[in-house]
């Protein structure tokens, strides 16, 4: 019997899209992994490593029609995996739309 719990408080959800990171001036490849309310698991596709407390900006493309556009200001909070450039960042603000 599995007696372990999810101690998320938000769905986190299978989410394999590309996506851009802007960091440090630059403009990084990258692909999310998945996302929630509260933030994403990504990868950097270039040699560029991240550290914990770097902030980022996440843009997700905009031109598939069953994907809403994301735009957000995040914080790498976890290194996954620093040899494949894996990180957990969480969102500190979304940009663009007002609510």
């Amino acid at each position: 019997m599995d007696n372990t719990r999810e101690r998320r408080t938000y769905i986190r959800v299978d989410l394999p899209v590309e996506c851009t990171i802007l960091f440090a001036g630059k403009k990084l490849p990258g692909e999310c992994l998945n996302i929630s309310a509260t933030g994403m698991s990504i990868i950097v596709k270039t040699g560029v490593s991240l550290n914990i407390g770097d902030e980022v900006e996440i843009q997700l493309d905009d031109s598939d029609d069953d994907l809403p556009p994301l735009d957000a200001n995040a914080r790498v909070v976890r290194v996954i995996d620093k040899e494949n450039r894996k990180y957990g960042i969480q969102f500190i603000s979304r940009k663009g739309k007002e609510n």
